[in-house]
C-alpha cells in the first residue's frame, strides 16, 4: 500500500488492498464448511 501511495493512489490501506486480492482471487478467505471454499479436490 505504501508503494501505491507514493504512486498517487489516495484511499490506498492494508484494508482496501487485502479486499483487492480477494476480489482477484489471489485470497481465498473462505471458510472450509462454506459452499464458496475451494480445498483444491
Amino acid at each position: 500500500s505504501k508503494e501505491l501511495k507514493a504512486l498517487g493512489f489516495k484511499f490506498v490501506g492494508p484494508t482496501i488492498v487485502y479486499a483487492a486480492m480477494q476480489a482477484c482471487g489471489l485470497v481465498n478467505d473462505h471458510l472450509v464448511d462454506c459452499h464458496r471454499a475451494d480445498l483444491g479436490a
